[in-house]
């Protein structure tokens, strides 16, 4: 038996796989507004010390992971797989988050340590544990040197490189589905659009070149109303201002005794694969033929896929929408950003005709497969284990 879990955390992202041997895998874990719930969630579907082999950070937003500090208290993780972070990376991450806090959001201190250095931010919750910190590089720069130099402090945690593309389940023992191997292949991508729209918007409100450099030390200085301008130039950009975004295929190639389920038709067949997208831009005919060649070895295996960065417009592509998938999106009730889009949601369920999950706060969506799918709704108050609360929603299979 394998579960996949859409975790109820409003504007956010916390998607969980468990296998039948007690194995788990982790994609995201952050909320925007509803932190406080991910404790509830965490105590919920984990025993206390239940091994998490790897927890897969698509980016190092707010959002998405500032619920992997309660998960390091609470469970032993083994890995944490996030995208490279450079120098560049950090000043721009830390831009984001100066203006971010100053319109009204907030970061966890957690967050911007593990930013700065995520040794240091890991060694504050779990000094004595073993984990290991795996850097995915960004495509087509594999052999470039733009790492961070910081002097690790803690030999409990080592820190890895490893290409973009590289199974990550090559080294995790026994996760397995049906006698198949399972595959966890990460994609980091920069994204690099929305930092020089950034820039361009900045020249706009000073006149001016205006280095990332330097927009610290305008904004402290606050002169000829510095601070409004930095924000217009923020608020301009058409989605957000993230460095980069790392996908993951997690599923496998699926033989014929796994893929057909004769005890229902002879051509029916289950497909076990999910695609995470965090926040990755698909929109435009190159950003989507860069996806799609990443994974053009695994587009027949993929069953589930993650709408682009809350369902936002900006993000999404007719030809990722159009698979014969089933697709999921996670999104706080009457956010702000008006995500998801009418227009995105209509195309999803209408003009292609494919299911789609819309996860709020009240209730999440678990998966199951056994030999079958079965497809449940969860509520964010469950309680006991997830088995006896489980509601039936519907069974759904792929044709």
């Amino acid at each position: 038996m394998f579960k996949r879990f859409i975790l109820p955390v409003g504007q956010g992202a916390f998607y969980v796989e468990k296998f039948e041997n007690k194995k788990n895998i982790i994609y995201d874990c952050g909320s925007m507004h509803n932190k406080n719930k991910i404790p509830n969630l965490i105590e919920n579907c984990f025993e206390r010390n239940e091994i998490i082999e790897a927890i897969f950070i698509s980016h190092l937003d707010e959002d998405h992971m500032n619920g992997v500090e309660e998960l390091l208290k609470k469970c032993e993780v083994k890995r944490i797989c996030f995208p490279l972070i450079t120098e560049e990376m950090k000043l721009i991450l830390k831009i984001k988050i100066m203006i971010e806090e100053a319109i009204g959001s907030s970061y966890s201190e957690f967050v911007k340590e593990f930013i700065e250095n995520p040794e240091e931010a890991i060694k504050k919750i779990i000094e004595k544990k073993k984990i290991e910190l795996i850097e995915i590089l960004p495509i087509g720069e594999e052999n470039k040197k733009e790492i961070d130099k910081e002097i690790i402090k803690n030999n409990k945690i080592k820190r890895i490189e490893k290409k973009s593309g590289e199974d990550i389940a090559q080294e995790i023992k026994g996760l397995e589905y049906n006698g198949n191997k399972w595959e966890l292949i990460p994609y980091n991508f920069k994204q690099e659009t929305r930092i020089n729209e950034f820039k361009k918007n900045l020249k706009k409100e000073f006149k001016d070149e205006i280095s990332l450099e330097k927009v610290e030390e305008i904004w402290k200085n606050n002169k000829d109303n510095s601070k409004e301008k930095i924000k217009k130039a923020y608020k301009n950009i058409k989605g957000s201002l993230n460095t980069n975004s790392m996908t993951l295929f997690s599923g496998i190639i699926q033989d014929e005794k796994s893929y057909y389920n004769t005890s229902i038709s002879n051509y029916v067949y289950i497909k076990v694969g999910c695609l995470y997208t965090g926040d990755y831009e698909a929109k435009g005919k190159n950003k989507w033929e860069t996806l799609e060649k990443a994974y053009q070895n695994y587009w027949k295996w993929i069953g589930f896929i993650q709408v682009p960065h809350h369902g936002s417009s900006h993000n999404c592509n007719d030809n990722l929408i159009n698979k014969n998938a089933i697709y999921f999106i996670s999104v706080g009730e009457k956010n702000r950003y008006k995500h998801p889009s009418p227009e995105v949601v209509h195309d999803i369920t209408f003009k292609y005709s494919n299911n789609l999950y819309i996860v709020k706060e009240d209730k999440g969506v678990v998966i199951i497969f056994n030999n079958y799918m079965g497809i449940y709704n969860i509520f964010s108050s469950f309680n006991k284990t997830l088995e006896t609360e489980l509601k039936k929603f519907h069974l759904y299979l792929c044709i």
